[in-house]
């Protein structure tokens, strides 16, 4: 049986995520080029909400010579291209998250150390889908971000 190593399973689950942007890029007749395709693999790495800052960050630690304007204009492409999607978690930030075909996910936010947890729920979908119903309402998508503060200590000790 062949091993298949860490870095050649990253590279094939996100392989949906490159042919994607592939074709988004012709279809805009957009070329894709070393840099931004640097830029995407670190934004895909890092797993999380990713500020164009974190992630101009991540580029300068892994020796990429990368302008701010650069990671920007990257990260809107990828949400025009419905990869990524921009989110503000009420600190004035906003932050960028891949969007997984099929997948979906609401946000409990910590007010107190900015902590984001996503989370599902089946129940919260259907009830969801019930109250568009009950409105003759079809919908599309929806976000649901939850804010709050986590039982933490650390945060309980900040609020005393």
């Amino acid at each position: 049986m062949k091993s298949v190593k860490t870095s050649e399973r990253k590279v094939d689950s996100h392989r949906w995520f490159s042919e994607a942007l592939d074709q988004y890029l012709a279809k805009k007749h957009l070329k894709q080029t070393k840099q931004r395709q640097a830029i995407v693999q670190l934004f895909l790495e890092l797993k999380t909400h990713v500020s164009a800052e974190a992630l101009r960050a991540a580029a300068q630690g892994a020796g990429l010579d990368v302008g701010l304007a650069t990671i920007y204009r990257t990260l809107n492409l990828l949400a025009e291209a419905g990869l990524a999607e921009q989110k503000q978690f009420g600190d004035g930030h906003f932050v960028y998250e891949i969007v997984r075909p099929g997948a979906h996910h609401d946000h409990l936010i910590c007010l107190d150390c900015g902590k984001v947890l996503e989370f599902e729920n089946a129940e919260i979908e259907r009830l969801q889908e019930k109250v568009a119903a009950l409105h003759e309402f079809r919908l599309t998508s929806h976000r649901l971000d939850l804010f709050g503060h986590c039982l933490k200590k650390v945060c309980a000790n900040r609020r005393d």
